[in-house]
């Protein structure tokens, strides 16, 4: 694993960049690492919880439906700006397209996109170097840091 970045904000802020070993632990290391560094940043909690539901989805996904990336990893990394998060991960893959699924109640998988979509305020998907999904989550109109 590793790890370039800290838990400011704004535009200088750096990525927190990990690479993971590409297998079912991924979604729970990646979440966790997550869920230290946006408790330190002072994020409100429904914010934390919605960036780890969104992570452990897209990680969970790149490991099911993708392969893996250089040496055997999966690479997530997120951003902390004034008036957003930003998520993104990346997996060696070749998707062509990505598209949430509808589903009913008594689906029991196609879920992850159509959970990132509602969660999400955006997504991306890119194609040319892997398959890379980039998610932002506002929080521009909410009280987002935690009072001491």
């Amino acid at each position: 694993m590793s790890s370039a970045g800290g838990s400011g904000r704004g535009p200088d802020d750096p990525w927190t960049v990990l690479r993971l070993p590409f297998d079912t632990a991924a979604p729970r290391a990646a979440r966790r690492h997550l869920l230290d560094e946006l408790t330190r940043s002072g994020l409100r909690d429904a914010v934390i919880v919605d960036a780890q539901v969104v992570l452990a989805e897209l990680v969970n996904n790149g490991v099911e439906h993708g392969e893996p990336g250089p040496g055997g990893t999966i690479e997530i990394s997120w951003r902390i700006l004034d008036d957003h998060l930003r998520l993104s991960v990346c997996d060696g893959g070749s998707a062509s397209e990505l598209r949430p699924m509808e589903f009913t109640d008594h689906s029991l998988r196609g879920r992850g996109l159509a959970i990132i979509d509602q969660l999400a305020d955006r997504w991306t998907f890119d194609a040319t170097q892997g398959t890379r999904i980039t998610v932002e989550l506002d929080y521009s109109n909410e009280d987002t840091v935690t009072s001491d």
